[in-house]
């Protein structure tokens, strides 16, 4: 693979969701990880057909109170 040409000294990234699991002499990925890459190499992993684009990444925590039902008991 040819190396991504810098854009003024800076490479953009992009994060990808593994469809296969593919390793090499200093990496290892497994199905369902998402990895960071440039946007170079994951254009060519996505358009392979290994790997898809990962669209959002946050996850939203809302508090929520816990509500608790005290039920009625006979004695």
């Amino acid at each position: 693979m040819a190396p991504p040409i810098p854009f003024f000294g800076r490479f953009f990234k992009m994060k990808i969701r593994m469809l296969t699991s593919m390793a090499g002499a200093d990496f290892s990925h497994n199905f369902g990880d998402e990895i960071e890459v440039t946007d170079v190499e994951g254009k060519r992993y996505i358009e392979a057909g290994i790997a898809e684009p990962v669209i959002n990444t946050t996850k939203i925590e809302r508090a929520v109170k816990k509500v608790v039902k005290s039920k009625a008991t006979k004695k």
